[in-house]
């Protein structure tokens, strides 16, 4: 009988042995599991934060091994791929559906507050980019019917407001970088190949004009000059058009008006521009003065609009 009780007492410790090493085992196990999935977190929470997502997406998808189905690891890890969706489509400028894309990330539970915080700070630059793109378009518009008017100079002026921006540089404008180039060569090619109208028979009237004497010993240009309505515009400075414009004319003359009001953002508006201005102005032109075709030049500038529709 003793024999059989020493045995049994024998096995019952055995058994509480091995319960005690498997059940120490085990709960050691889950405590390295527990670790393992709180490291997991913390390492993609610092990728997030370090700007590598592949990083953060491997380290949730660890997580996910430790604990499976969990939810947090698991929201994260889908707020992870959608953000970086959303960026992809931005670099591909699909500003409309990145701007949904990122509005998404919100709406995840459990998700990480700093992608919660950069997608609202991206939806805010895709709104202004937006805008900005509303409003570059409209100066490329109206730069373009310069060009297609041939007022190559004023088209340029329209450009180099954008060229001179520094948010016009970045890449979201790409597009309209393009085209603004684009047109700005067009615009110098016009330039170059553009003839002052008139120049060459004023040059000949002039001459004409130096070669012709009258009897009481004036030459034909003080002449003119001295019958014209306006005495101190001297002949041979005036194409046929403007020696009309000069009789009809009836405010100050050309020479009363100071080099700023000659100017243009500082540029004085050549030549060939208030003769393509006058081109534009077509019968009208004869009413003005190249003063007065001028300050229409610079109205129209000012308000985005034709010269024609300026002299109106």
């Amino acid at each position: 009988m003793g024999v059989a009780r020493l045995r049994k007492w024998t096995w019952v410790i055995v058994t509480f042995v091995v319960i005690l090493i498997v059940g120490g085992y085990a709960f050691s196990r889950h405590q390295s599991i527990e670790k393992q999935y709180h490291m997991d977190m913390e390492n993609a929470a610092a990728a997030i934060n370090d700007n590598n997502y592949t990083a953060a997406e491997n380290y949730f998808q660890e997580a996910l091994t430790r604990r499976n189905n969990d939810a947090v690891a698991t929201h994260r890890l889908k707020q992870t791929k959608v953000f970086v969706s959303a960026m992809n489509q931005l670099e591909n400028h699909r500003f409309g559906t990145s701007k949904n894309t990122f509005a998404q990330v919100y709406k995840i539970h459990h998700g990480s507050e700093v992608l919660n915080s950069r997608s609202h700070e991206k939806i805010q630059e895709i709104k202004k980019v937006q805008k900005n793109i509303t409003k570059y378009n409209k100066i490329l518009k109206y730069a373009r019917e310069l060009n297609e008017a041939q007022e190559f100079t004023l088209s340029n002026q329209q450009l180099d407001t954008l060229f001179n921006t520094k948010e016009f540089k970045k890449t979201y404008y790409t597009s309209q970088w393009k085209t603004a180039k684009q047109l700005q060569k067009s615009n110098k090619t016009g330039l170059s190949q553009a003839v002052m109208p008139g120049s060459t028979s004023s040059s000949a009237q002039s001459s004409s004009n130096g070669n012709n004497t009258a009897a009481d010993g004036t030459t034909g240009a003080s002449a003119s000059s001295s019958s014209n309505s306006i005495s101190t515009l001297p002949a041979p400075n005036l194409s046929s058009a403007e020696k009309q414009a000069a009789d009809n004319y009836s405010g100050s003359n050309e020479y009363t008006v100071t080099k700023k009001d000659k100017e243009l953002n500082g540029k004085v508006i050549t030549q060939s521009q208030i003769n393509n201005a006058r081109q534009e102005l077509g019968n009208k032109s004869g009413q003005f003065s190249d003063q007065d075709v001028r300050n229409i030049i610079k109205e129209a500038a000012q308000k985005g609009i034709s010269v024609s529709e300026a002299a109106q």
